[in-house]
């Protein structure tokens, strides 16, 4: 692969949407929370939600998690299709098929999905997400970094 570089989505949501025509952007926290801009940007996307740039939907998971989404009118099929991703990861476990699909649904391009996994697999963190050791490049888990119990996490962009 040449080496590519990208700017990061993430704290940049509504800039890429409003200029770069990002089609999607996700927030998710706990529920119920107090309300947080830093995590839930909502006061941010309001005036473009009342104008009708932009479409909002909430959802909360059986996990409890609150799930924010923004899109533009012509791409709400996304939130729905979010939605259903993450009810049958809640049922199946994440996967790096699931990751790829995430990263379409929020407007990555495949090159930017393979730089955001090669990033992922070299993580001190990848050892915690059993479905990334599964993809393959990263290193064995020791007893104690092993998640005990623990679903398989949802990421955040």
């Amino acid at each position: 692969m040449t080496e590519q570089t990208y700017e990061i989505h993430t704290n940049r949501e509504l800039e890429f949407m409003l200029r770069r025509g990002k089609p999607l952007a996700h927030f998710v926290d706990d529920h119920p929370a107090e309300p947080n801009e830093d995590i839930i940007p909502e006061e941010a996307f309001e005036p473009y939600v009342q104008s009708g740039k932009f479409v909002k939907r909430d959802y909360v998971d059986l996990g409890r998690l609150r799930h924010v989404f923004y899109a533009r009118p012509a791409e709400e099929w996304r939130i729905d299709a979010f939605i259903a991703m993450l009810s049958v990861a809640v049922r199946t476990g994440w996967s790096e098929g699931f990751e790829r699909l995430e990263g379409k649904l929020l407007g990555y391009e495949d090159w930017q999905t393979e730089i955001h996994l090669e990033r992922l697999r070299a993580s001190p963190h990848a050892v915690k997400f059993p479905w990334l050791r599964k993809s393959g490049g990263v290193r064995a888990a020791t007893p104690d970094e092993t998640p005990k119990n623990e679903p398989t996490p949802v990421k955040k962009l």
